[in-house]
């Protein structure tokens, strides 16, 4: 097999980790736009903004802002939708953001201006939590929520199904939190008061909603259905399977690959290589692939392409990223190809391995890179594709270079379909603070602690802000880094060891803190956290209060 071009081993690692692939991970800290009607904007950290359009990926420290004559929908990759009203602000602070004294993971949406409609499917130890100027609320699967921010700085609350719980108070002093059950209304005012809100929907945005709703119903249809045997651990794998899969291509069966899908778009059977005619933007530095097509989202950014007799087919998984691969001025879509390439340092090695033997292969490589390795590693690649190049090379050299694609030169993205580098690209993330810790207690603790709810931060559901506010401490986020920090303790969750997690956690637990009390849903295997036993105030839409442990008894 001729090949123009040597990929230095080394260089690869590099170069695939630049290009944004999480291999081993099944929790996305991404989304995108999934839908939009007119016009918005999405602004990023670095200074820049894009105009909001389908699959244009959202990222922490992102603002997506509409007009006043647009809406749009976004669509994180654990399933959770959130919809736009006209006029709208929302910036994407964290998600699944690590904490400091617990094993949850907390996404936080703060609505700056305007009304949105939540569709949250919280999973493992997620806790979703969207944070008005004087309220947060907190989210929990199969609940829909409206949540409006007016300009008389107000926050109104409807639950259209399912129930939430509420965060409102003027500090942590005066904290209160109410429960919103289904079919309920609460309105809290500048002044950080609650009262039940008879005012009418916005019925216009309701009608949008059931609009999109019944679009989505429509699309549970198609060419074939998806294959009973074929799992996802992905909720983006499963929404996107539930919502496209069928309706605009259809799986098939391969005895190498398993479950693949084909799309029905003609260009796929025959074009270089998939999403040939894609844009391409840069977020913060890094590039990202948008495919034109409406259900391009996951397939662009999920698993693998690999070319068959048919033309091209995805291979499904849930590593992630970025849709471009660059090295030496040559970028292009990672392919089924380029992970051989990672495993046998180029096609032209994996050759001579196929055709000659471990020991020709080995002493080629030792003569191109300078160092002596055993064999292959396939522990580099995403662990759905190991098992499949083993099937690959128990067949015969000839057939497996066809079955796998190989064979087929892969056309380079032109540079004219590129952004030009602005030059504003971000440094590589580094946290907020310093990592090592000072104790809370005990030698090199501070004398004067501060006094509880000083600095803490009051409407904040993350069990890490109640923690600092009952020990005078404060917390803040961090969305270069995704991660929750303590400024006075100088660490952050982003990079806090085990062991450092478990002595603060246990520091907390002396401590009455708010903590999640759900039961989790989703993934077999997740244990919810540990949650505190001292008791906490609801006051539901009587009025009432009540008294209830951490199993809400």
């Amino acid at each position: 097999m001729k090949r123009k071009v040597i990929f230095l081993h080394s260089f690869l690692l590099t170069f695939f980790l630049l290009a944004g692939i999480d291999w081993g991970a099944t929790e996305s800290i991404y989304g995108h736009i999934s839908f939009i009607e007119k016009d918005g904007t999405v602004a990023h950290a670095d200074g820049s903004e894009n105009q909001a359009v389908v699959n244009l990926p959202i990222v922490p420290g992102d603002t997506v802002v509409t007009s006043a004559a647009g809406r749009c929908e976004l669509q994180f990759d654990n399933g959770t939708v959130i919809r736009l009203d006209e006029n709208t602000r929302l910036r994407i602070t964290t998600v699944q953001a690590p904490t400091l004294t617990s094993r949850w993971k907390v996404t936080t949406l703060h609505l700056l201006q305007g009304q949105l409609y939540t569709l949250p499917q919280t999973y493992g130890l997620e806790m979703f939590q969207i944070i008005t100027p004087n309220a947060a609320v907190k989210l929990k699967s199969r609940t829909r929520a409206t949540i409006r921010f007016d300009a008389d700085l107000s926050t109104t609350l409807f639950s259209d199904a399912g129930k939430f719980e509420v965060l409102y108070g003027a500090d942590s002093k005066a904290l209160k939190k109410v429960k919103v059950k289904s079919g309920q209304a609460y309105v809290i005012n500048a002044a950080n008061t609650l009262a039940g809100s008879s005012e009418k929907r916005n019925l216009e945005f309701v009608a949008w909603n059931e609009y999109v709703d019944r679009h989505f119903n429509e699309l549970h249809y198609g060419i074939s259905k998806v294959p009973p045997k074929l799992k996802f651990g992905n909720k983006a794998l499963v929404y996107w399977a539930e919502k496209w899969s069928s309706l605009v291509g259809e799986w098939i069966y391969d005895e190498l690959f398993g479950y693949v899908w084909k799309p029905a778009d003609e260009r796929f059977a025959h074009s270089v290589r998939p999403f040939f005619f894609a844009e391409y933007v840069r977020i913060n530095g890094q590039l990202f692939l948008v495919p034109q097509e409406a259900w391009g989202w996951v397939p662009a950014h999920m698993g693998t392409w690999v070319w068959m007799k048919r033309g091209w087919a995805w291979i499904p998984g849930d590593w992630f990223h970025s849709g471009v691969v660059d090295f030496m001025g040559l970028s292009t879509f990672p392919c089924f190809e380029y992970y051989f390439m990672q495993a046998y340092g180029d096609m032209g090695l994996y050759d001579i391995y196929r055709r000659n033997g471990i020991d020709a292969w080995k002493y080629e490589y030792l003569r191109i890179y300078k160092h002596e390795i055993q064999e292959p590693n396939l522990d580099v690649l995403p662990p759905y594709l190991k098992p499949i190049i083993k099937k690959i090379n128990k067949i015969p050299a000839a057939e497996a270079v066809k079955r796998a694609g190989l064979d087929r030169d892969l056309s380079s993205i032109g540079t004219d379909k590129l952004p030009p580098d602005r030059g504003t690209k971000l440094p590589v993330p580094v946290p907020d603070v310093a990592t090592k810790a000072v104790p809370v207690s005990g030698p090199g603790a501070r004398s004067e602690p501060r006094r509880a709810g000083e600095k803490g931060a009051a409407r904040d559901w993350n069990p890490d802000a109640h923690w600092a506010a009952k020990s005078g401490l404060s917390i803040r986020y961090s969305s270069s880094t995704n991660s929750v920090v303590c400024p006075e303790l100088k660490i952050s969750s982003e990079r806090f060891s085990g062991v450092e997690r478990m002595r603060l956690r246990e520091t907390a637990s002396r401590q009455p803190v708010y903590s999640p009390t759900e039961a989790v849903q989703g993934q077999s295997g997740n244990k919810s956290e540990p949650a505190e036993k001292a008791s906490t105030s609801t006051q539901d839409a009587s009025g009432k209060h009540e008294k209830k442990d951490d199993k809400g008894k």
